[in-house]
């Protein structure tokens, strides 16, 4: 009578675990870079798409001041954005979902990062600032004056310098 072995050894077992767990090792880490980078793109073509429509504006009245983005983030009803904050002139990517990932904001460069809306504002130059909610992302910078640059440490960023290690984009 002969007897038939059935299942895995614990040896087996423990070397599935052991490659599962290095596949995981591999995998989790690149997937979060890709994520950040396709966040980051997103915050990078949100900006490029609000400095075309502060030189459009600027081309029709001479100045950027007074310039509100409010028609950007409006949907079809007329309604704005719940990710849209008016008064401040900030919008929260991405817009379709809750969970933010970058918010922009946009500013007058020559008068104390006034509102470019503000009656202080002089609206001369503007710059947009996108700060990223994940602390191993870029925070970028981008200016009327075609310098953008990013850098992981917001605080070094000001409306016209990224400070110490930053990069250009």
């Amino acid at each position: 009578m002969q007897h038939h072995r059935q299942g895995f050894t614990l040896i087996e077992l423990m070397v599935v675990v052991v490659i599962i767990a290095i596949f995981a090792a591999i995998a989790i880490p690149s997937y979060q870079e890709y994520i950040r980078r396709s966040n980051l793109a997103m915050a990078q073509q949100e900006m490029q798409k609000l400095a075309e429509q502060l030189e459009r504006y600027r081309s029709r009245n001479f100045s950027y001041k007074g310039f509100d983005a409010t028609y950007l983030y409006q949907d079809k009803s007329g309604q704005t954005l719940a990710k849209f904050d008016s008064t401040k002139q900030i919008v929260q990517l991405p817009l379709d979902t809750s969970n933010t990932k970058y918010t922009l904001a946009v500013v007058d460069t020559t008068t104390n990062n006034p509102l470019l809306t503000s009656a202080n504002a002089i609206g001369q130059g503007w710059a947009i600032k996108a700060m990223s909610a994940d602390n191993n992302n870029y925070s970028l910078l981008l200016t009327n004056t075609g310098f953008s640059c990013k850098n992981k440490t917001w605080a070094n960023i000001s409306s016209s310098s990224c400070g110490t290690g930053s990069e250009s984009w």
